[in-house]
């Protein structure tokens, strides 16, 4: 006989979106035989039959409910044969999606070379993420594009991305190719990720001039999102600065919560003050649409070391979880990859499998231009206005050059010796005139 051991309302829903029906989870023991299990409660209907097997197990039993009101506690019962077991049933709220973002950080310089992280270097022996050098990135996540049609990434920094583009000319085609299909993004509109609170504003001005010349003239991309996934603290002035640029949207992973952000060492993403999407705003009142990453810009990565896809679904559900709770409208970002790193190994299953079982939430390969379109319609549809960020988004990070105020203050020395050596070269370089 079959014993129920446990009954948990879920977010997850199945069949068309119009007229989804909410998920309850239901776990049961030494079943002998297939039994039907249901569930019942005020304003819940069981939908369709779903039956146990023999020995332990789970099923996903589909109900509809009447009048709901997400949130709400309705007292339910689950019945499988002469087993039941009540529980609370909790309403949920479909129409939730969430977007994975492929991606990878590259740092021109950290403990290697240009050179090496560019075109030589490969993690040996490979560890977890698989790293290797910014063309070997490029090639391989063109790859994945070329051999799967859903798999969609971002491009970014002009450190890696013009030397590739100058020594790999038989990529440009299929590159613009995934440009115009709307399946590459090409991320920043600066030359690299620049660190603002440690540059003065000529430097981040010219920053976004070189940036933006390559990726829009040189590539023909439409760069709109500042990608400054690993800059230590911003200069209060770079979303007026990036908008005035063309920008119109940009995504983080450090600032307001310090280096890690809330999750860190399994915290609780609510521990923020605002919520993961914001209009992060200069003093002039111009900004971005902005979307700071709650679990860090490798949040999505960690599932490529999962053994099987169903392990990798339920890491992934499991961030999708905590994410929500701080989603401004019903999307949430999560970038699948981190320092280095090629196409994860599941992201494309996780899409096709996940969306064939379940109608809501939705996990599907996205770039960023997808994801804020979806914030700015949702937001629309329902009224909401993101709240409006004029902080300094710069705690002290111990041990970072960018909280070194001796470093701070020789490098602002440098540029401007730099910028008083061009205007001084402007007029040595005048033609001279003979006074008569």
């Amino acid at each position: 006989m079959v014993h129920v051991t446990s009954a948990e309302s879920t977010d997850l829903f199945s069949g068309p979106p119009d007229d989804a029906v909410q998920l309850v989870r239901v776990a049961y023991r030494a079943g002998t035989s297939r039994t039907a299990v249901q569930v019942e409660g005020p304003g819940l209907t069981t939908v369709g039959e779903v039956t146990t097997e023999s020995g332990d197990g789970s099923v996903e039993v589909a109900v509809r409910v009447t009048d709901p009101v997400t949130g709400q506690r309705r007292p339910a019962r689950v019945i499988a044969g002469d087993s039941s077991l009540e529980f609370d049933f909790v309403v949920a709220e479909p129409g939730w999606t969430m977007f994975m973002i492929s991606h990878f950080h590259y740092d021109p310089v950290w403990w290697n070379t240009q050179a090496a992280y560019t075109s030589l270097w490969t993690e040996d022996p490979p560890g977890r993420c698989r790293q290797t050098n910014g063309f070997d990135l490029v090639r391989a996540h063109l790859e994945m594009a070329r051999q799967d049609p859903v798999y969609k990434f971002v491009l970014a920094e002009v450190d890696y991305l013009k030397p590739f583009w100058d020594t790999h000319p038989e990529e440009r085609a299929d590159l613009r190719r995934f440009l115009a299909e709307g399946r590459v993004e090409i991320m920043g509109g600066t030359y690299n990720e620049p660190n603002t609170n440690l540059t003065g504003p000529e430097t981040a001005i010219r920053n976004f001039v070189h940036g933006i010349g390559f990726q829009r003239d040189v590539l023909g991309a439409s760069p709109t999102t500042a990608w400054q996934l690993d800059v230590f603290g911003h200069d209060p002035q770079f979303p007026g600065m990036a908008a005035d640029a063309g920008l119109t949207s940009s995504s983080w992973a450090r600032g307001p919560h310090h280096q890690w952000g809330p999750m860190a060492d399994g915290g609780d993403p609510e521990r923020m003050q605002f919520a993961s999407e914001f209009e992060w705003m200069a003093p002039s009142g111009r900004g971005l649409l902005t979307h700071y990453m709650p679990a860090h810009y490798a949040a999505g990565w960690w599932m490529d070391s999962a053994p099987t896809l169903a392990e990798a679904e339920a890491a992934t559900y499991a961030l999708f979880r905590q994410l929500k709770k701080v989603a401004l409208t019903r999307n949430v970002l999560l970038p699948v990859g981190t320092d280095y790193t090629p196409p994860n190994k599941w992201v494309t299953d996780i899409h096709r499998d996940w969306n064939a079982r379940y109608t809501w939430p939705r996990f599907v390969c996205a770039v960023p231009g997808e994801f804020f379109a979806a914030v700015r319609a949702d937001a629309a549809e329902r009224g909401v206005t993101p709240a409006p960020q004029t902080r300094d988004m710069n705690p002290i990070y111990t041990g970072k050059d960018v909280s070194y105020i001796d470093t701070k203050q020789a490098n602002r020395a440098a540029e401007n010796a730099v910028l008083t050596g061009e205007r001084f070269a402007v007029f040595a370089g005048a033609p001279r005139t003979t006074a008569r």
